[in-house]
Parts: structure tokens; C-alpha cells; sequence
């Protein structure tokens, strides 16, 4: 039996409380592999993929503040003890370190939890506590995700929502097959996203960018100043995890070449360039023993030049490289859309496009990208149509248990909230479900699609527990605290938390999801989201009725 191998030294990790962070907005991504025997095409897809999904959440704004974690489960040579799991890396800004411990990985048979590995990734990852933090984790595997039999995974995936972290399920199979559905209830118990993929069918995207990004990241390499006791291997580690990537093949090196000249690639633990970018770092209080032995008999003056010197060339390749990744990524673009219209979804895609959606719900914004699929012919317009759509929602008819009785509604106590089957983005809400019908053109009816200016709105609060032993914010506006009940406990509506809205555009609107736009509205009235986005659209879109659930 081979064992999963161990990294040679355990001290890259500790030098990472020097760094200081690029953004103020955190993002947390844990990723969950299984690496039983059949699944060395998923580790090969994470190798080859890490870069993108970095590169692609470094173009967020506002400039986010990334860590990585790396969790492995189903191998034989974990402890049977915690259901052959392993926390391969915490939580880190060192993504050296996680492409380390990634090529590290071996496969070996072993039970697959997915319950575990979850309860794993609450219990023993810091997760940041930052309200505004977006916390994700991505869990792969190809066997049945109810094996575990002491963890269940729905009450994980419960567990992950109530404290804001989303999960992803990535299903290494077919996705109409016996194991799917519950993969699928994975995502949906966590507000996360459901995608299957075929982790052996490699689908790579080369271009004519590859080779010449390649070089550059080797020139990067040479502007960095290892200092401290650990400054050589973290060096070294660095130039090995160049070979690593340029051993799958040239697009994976191309892509980390990308990242290494983008803002989430940040090494002030051991290297003089971005240390000195932290105004509180003293490069003269460095002991020349520390400093590299081409600055050890500089004077003060003159390490401050050598340093500005490496960082001028630095920009100088990270201008270059930020032009031929432009030009990189738009033919890499066009290549997955055919892809995906061939019906071939790749892991880069699946993350990618869960990332994207989850990032815009919790308010990140992506800049539009030149030869890119546009996105809704800016966001300004759409916005003001949702505005105004919703203006006078409260005169639309509530849709419920009591909405067929429109006529003695108002008379009646509020009615019943409705709970999402999640408690992410409606999650941990009730919600009240209005609509713009009448009778003569009522919400949905089977078989029909909705008409051009049909809204939907659902209105969100605050889900507390038991009875309202005080007054409320929701009380304020029903004559009644909207309630609920889920699993024979009460929950009352308390205070407000903003609306999700739908509206209906002809079909062939650009920049819409068959003509209708999906937004957000916060507490205060301000649109947050408006257009195609892309976390309702991969709801909406299994929806059976024109992109309508009816309630739920």
C-alpha cells in the first residue's frame, strides 16, 4: 500500500503570518478531492486548474483577499478514525504551498464521506469570521455521497449554510445515473452549485500565448529577494512548482504565469519586493545574515535601490504578462463556449462558473473582459428596470396558501413565509413571493411561458426561531409576523433583508436568460446585481416552467 507523500519540510506554512494582505474583502476557497483508486483525472484536473480559478477570482473587485485550503478524502492511508481524511493544507495565502501539496497527492483506494470530509473542512478550517467574506468549498468525488455512516451530509450541509459557507458539488460522472441526485442535493442543501464532469476526459486549451507566458514567469522569477531563514526554499519551491505545471503541459504554465503576475500572488513572508510594498516593514532593521548575499555588504541607501530596481523590473513583466494573458484568455473563452455547447463541461468550467455566480451574490463585481460573451448591456440599465419594476410591488398579488383567496387576503393574518430549502442567499430567510398577475394573466400555469413584463419578487427576512417575544420589523408592516415551520420547529419573520427579483423581457433581449433578468435589492432599496447572473441562472434554469419554481 502506497502512502499519501508527506512534504519534506513543514515550515513553509509558519512564515505566512508576515504577508500582508492585497484586498480587504476575504475569500475563503477550501477544495475537497477524493483520491481513491480511480481518481487520479480529478487531481489532474485540480493540478491543471488552480491557476485559472485563481486568475479569474484576482480580476474581482473590490481586489479580494484570497486563501486556499486543501482537503483530501477516500484513501486508505488516512486514519480510519476521521473517515480517511486529511487536512492537506489550512487555510493559506501561500499558493506555492497548495500547488505543492496538490502534486503531492496519490491515489489509494479507500471509503469516500463525503459527510466527513465536510464536517472536516467546518471543524478544522479557520474560516473567516469577516461578514463580508465570501467562503466556499468545492467537494469532488465519483461514488455515492451518502456511503458515510456515521456523518450525514445533509446536516453538514446544513451546518456549512447556517454559518455562510457554501458548498459545491463537482460529480465525477454521469449525471443522469443512480448517484447524481444526491450529489445534487449536496449543492442545493448549501445554496452551492451542482456540476457533473467526466474527470478523464482531459479537455486542455492551448494557444499560441502558451510558450512566450511561459518565459516570462521564468524572468519573474528573478526579480524576487529571498530573505530570512526560509527566504532559499521558498524560492526553490517556487521554481519547482514552475516545473510542476509546466510538467502537465504548456497551458497549465501559461495560466500560472497569469497568476504569479497578478495581485492575488502576494510572497511578503520571503520576498524583499512585496515586504517593502507593507509600510511597516523595515528592510534596515534586516540582519545582513537574512538578506541575500548580493545585498549583504550594501549600504542602507543602496538596498532600498536594489529592491526598487527588482520591483520596476517586476512591473515591467507584469505589464507584459497582464497584455498576452488579455490576449490568452479571450481565445480561451471562445474555446470552452464551444466546449460547453458540445455539452463537454471540464472542471475549470464547473468551478469557474460556481465562483462567478456565488462571488456576484455576496456583491464581488467581474470588469467586462474584450472579446468576451458580453454580460447584460451594463448593469446600469437593467438596474434602473428593476428599480422600477419593483416600485409598487407591494400592490402585487401575494403568492401562497391564502393567494387564491385574494379577495379576503387583507383581512386575514399575514401569510405563511415560506423557507428556501437553503440558508444561503434566501437561506436562513422567510420569504413572501409577490407577483404582477391578474386574474385575467395569473403568475404560472402549466405549459405556458410568462409574458413579457411579468415580476416576480420575493421579499426576504430574517428567519428567528420559536415566536416573536417582541415587536418586529416584519411586524411593522403585516398585521400578522409572517411565519413557518421546518422540521417541527417555528420560525417569525424579524428583520428585513432585501428582495430577489425576476423580470421578463422579449426572449431575444442581450444579455438576458431567455429574456428575463435576475437582480438584488438590499435592506435600503440598492440594486446589488441586475442582469444574466449567474448564480439564479444556474438555479433558474433547471426550473421547470420558464425559469419558474413555482413555490417550494
Amino acid at each position: 500500500m502506497k502512502s499519501v507523500p508527506v512534504l519534506a519540510s513543514l515550515a513553509l506554512a509558519g512564515v505566512l503570518a508576515a504577508q500582508a494582505p492585497r484586498g480587504e474583502r476575504p475569500i475563503d476557497l477550501a477544495i475537497c478531492l477524493d483520491i481513491s483508486g480511480s481518481m487520479n483525472g480529478l487531481i489532474n484536473a485540480a493540478r491543471q486548474n488552480l491557476w485559472a480559478v485563481v486568475n479569474e477570482l484576482a480580476t474581482l473587485q473590490p481586489a479580494p483577499r484570497l486563501r486556499v485550503a486543501l482537503l483530501s478524502y477516500g484513501c486508505n492511508a488516512h486514519e480510519q478514525a476521521r473517515g480517511w481524511v486529511k487536512v492537506e493544507s489550512g487555510f493559506t495565502e501561500d499558493l506555492d504551498l497548495v500547488s505543492k501539496r496538490l502534486f503531492a497527492l496519490t491515489t489509494n483506494g479507500g471509503e469516500e464521506y463525503v459527510g466527513r470530509v465536510i464536517h472536516a473542512a467546518l471543524q478544522e478550517l479557520a474560516w473567516s469570521e469577516d461578514k463580508a467574506a465570501l467562503r466556499l468549498l468545492f467537494v469532488a468525488g465519483n461514488e455515492a455521497a451518502t456511503q458515510d455512516p456515521q456523518v450525514d451530509f445533509r446536516a453538514m450541509c446544513s451546518a456549512a449554510i447556517a454559518r455562510g459557507i457554501v458548498v459545491n458539488s463537482i460529480y465525477c460522472g454521469d449525471p443522469g445515473d443512480q448517484l447524481a441526485p444526491a450529489w445534487r442535493e449536496v449543492a442545493r442543501l448549501a445554496d452551492g452549485h451542482f456540476a457533473a464532469i467526466d474527470q478523464d476526459r482531459a479537455e486542455v486549451v492551448t494557444t499560441p500565448f502558451d510558450a512566450q507566458l511561459a518565459a516570462l514567469s521564468t524572468a519573474l522569477n528573478t526579480t524576487y529577494l529571498p530573505y530570512g531563514r526560509q527566504g532559499a526554499e521558498m524560492a526553490h519551491n517556487q521554481s519547482e512548482q514552475d516545473r510542476n505545471a509546466a510538467s502537465l503541459n504548456g497551458a497549465a504554465a501559461a495560466q500560472r504565469c497569469q497568476t504569479k503576475g497578478g495581485g492575488l500572488y502576494w510572497n511578503a513572508g520571503w520576498d524583499l519586493v512585496d515586504a517593502c510594498e507593507d509600510p511597516k516593514f523595515k528592510l534596515e532593521d534586516l540582519k545582513p545574515e537574512d538578506l541575500p548575499e548580493t545585498m549583504r555588504g550594501l549600504s542602507p541607501e543602496q538596498r532600498r535601490a536594489h529592491v526598487a530596481e527588482h520591483k520596476r523590473k517586476r512591473d515591467d513583466l507584469r505589464k507584459q504578462i497582464e497584455t498576452l494573458g488579455q490576449r490568452r484568455d479571450q481565445h480561451v473563452q471562445q474555446e470552452l463556449r464551444r466546449l460547453n455547447e458540445a455539452g463537454r463541461k471540464v472542471f475549470e468550467q464547473a468551478v469557474l462558473d460556481a465562483v462567478r455566480g456565488q462571488a456576484e451574490g455576496k456583491g464581488f463585481q467581474r470588469p467586462p473582459r474584450e472579446g468576451a460573451a458580453s454580460r447584460p448591456a451594463a448593469a446600469a440599465p437593467f438596474a434602473a428596470l428593476l428599480q422600477e419594476a419593483v416600485r409598487e410591488y407591494l400592490s402585487f398579488r401575494r403568492i401562497g396558501d391564502g393567494a387564491r383567496f385574494a379577495p379576503t387576503e387583507c383581512r386575514a393574518p399575514a401569510p405563511t413565509g415560506r423557507l428556501s430549502a437553503a440558508e444561503g442567499a434566501h437561506g436562513g430567510k422567510l420569504y413572501l413571493l409577490y407577483a404582477n398577475d391578474t386574474a385575467a394573466r395569473p403568475y404560472l400555469v402549466a405549459g405556458q411561458p410568462a409574458p413579457v413584463g411579468q415580476t416576480l419578487v420575493k421579499e426576504s427576512w430574517v428567519a428567528h426561531p420559536g415566536r416573536p417575544a417582541a415587536a418586529t420589523e416584519a411586524g411593522r408592516r403585516y398585521p400578522a409576523v409572517p411565519t413557518a415551520e421546518r422540521d417541527g420547529q417555528s420560525f417569525h419573520a424579524g428583520e428585513f433583508a432585501g428582495l430577489f427579483v425576476m423580470h421578463k423581457l422579449p426572449a431575444d433581449t442581450p444579455g438576458t436568460d431567455l429574456g428575463w433578468i435576475y437582480g438584488t435589492l438590499d435592506r435600503d432599496g440598492r440594486v446589488t446585481s441586475a442582469g444574466k447572473v449567474a448564480a439564479c441562472v444556474h438555479c433558474h434554469e433547471r426550473a421547470p416552467e420558464d425559469r419558474r419554481f413555482g413555490l417550494r
